[in-house]
């Protein structure tokens, strides 16, 4: 059969699809299944529809995710994988700075915090629906919640080793938690409040560094 072409975009209509392998096919695919997720929900989001955004058959998709939930724990990492790349960064190493390392770590927070945009947009539907669908409560906790609270614990341990930080803080339970929790807040109050509603980031990251840096510096031995 003779091929037509497309005259009003240059490319013909019956061109085969492009054949790619599966490092330069993964991507392609998260970015559909992100763009469905955040119109649609996780609870109306479909693989079907993923693949048609993603431009492959609809059972190929299964051949690189075998389940939704599979698929959205992957969209996740991609998402956020760079964050806690920089993150982990940020812990020191031999002679480094605890003190600076988390005045680095707050500043990455609220910076993502500031950039995120429609990332929010799967925060938010992982709060909405993890009451319905538990395993985006799971994905919650074991990707987002244990690297970010591990990093943090790091980074206290470093500076109790340093002499910088108090001696307990390393053990203190729920003191990760509770540093990382007011970014957790500051985002919960832009999906509540918008960006004009919600309280001001850079005054609340300048009294957060503040209370982090007096609650966490070790006694002055000569004092």
């Amino acid at each position: 059969m003779d091929e037509t072409p497309d005259r009003s975009s240059g490319i013909r209509r019956d061109a085969p699809r492009r054949r790619l392998g599966p490092a330069a096919r993964t991507p392609e695919i998260l970015a559909a299944a992100f763009e469905e997720f955040a119109e649609r929900g996780y609870g109306g989001a479909r693989m079907a529809a993923v693949a048609e955004r993603a431009g492959i058959a609809k059972g190929l998709i299964y051949h690189y995710f075998p389940s939704k939930a599979a698929l959205f724990e992957a969209t996740i990492r991609a998402r956020t994988e760079s964050t806690f790349v920089a993150a982990e960064r940020q812990v020191p190493g031999l002679g480094g700075s605890a003190t600076e390392a988390l005045r680095g770590l707050v500043a990455l927070a609220y910076d993502r915090l500031r950039e995120e945009g429609r990332e929010r947009t799967l925060f938010r539907l992982i709060v909405a629906e993890a009451e319905r669908f538990p395993e985006l409560a799971r994905l919650y906790r074991d990707e987002i919640l244990a690297r970010g609270t591990g990093i943090v614990r790091s980074l206290l341990l470093a500076g109790a080793k340093s002499g910088e930080f108090r001696a307990d803080v390393a053990a203190m339970p729920g003191l990760a938690e509770a540093i990382i929790g007011p970014v957790v807040a500051g985002s919960v109050w832009r999906i509540i409040l918008g960006e004009a509603g919600a309280p001001d980031l850079d005054a609340q990251q300048q009294a957060h560094l503040h209370l982090l840096l007096a609650g966490l510096k070790a006694p002055d031995p000569g004092a």
